[in-house]
């Protein structure tokens, strides 16, 4: 056991320049590696944030052509406040989840 620990020791000094060389190229290998992942994740939530406001304006835009549609279609009597206040995020909530859905499918 001790002719091991003395040849590990023995390597150690022959070749320390070469193992600190070695541990610095490693660690500059992988700070590369993790700028590249990082500006790869930029890149993406860059795309995906275009993405959903894209969607979210196709989607306002055709509830608010559903809305001037049953205007001019039919007369509706006047709901109660609460009534449309409910209806009102019951149509957020159902674009936001469409946007939801053509994002994450």
């Amino acid at each position: 056991m001790d002719t091991v620990i003395q040849l590990a020791v023995s390597w150690y000094n022959l070749y320390r320049d070469e193992f600190r060389l070695g541990l610095l190229v490693c660690t500059f290998l992988l700070m590369i590696i993790t700028l590249a992942a990082v500006r790869r994740c930029r890149r993406q939530i860059k795309e995906l944030t275009e993405k959903t406001r894209e969607l979210t304006k196709a989607a306002l835009s055709q509830d608010g052509r559903q809305v001037r549609r049953e205007a001019q279609g039919r007369y509706m009597a006047p709901k109660p406040a609460g009534d449309a206040q409910v209806t009102a995020s019951r149509k957020n909530e159902e674009v936001f989840g469409s946007v939801i859905q053509e994002i994450f499918p």
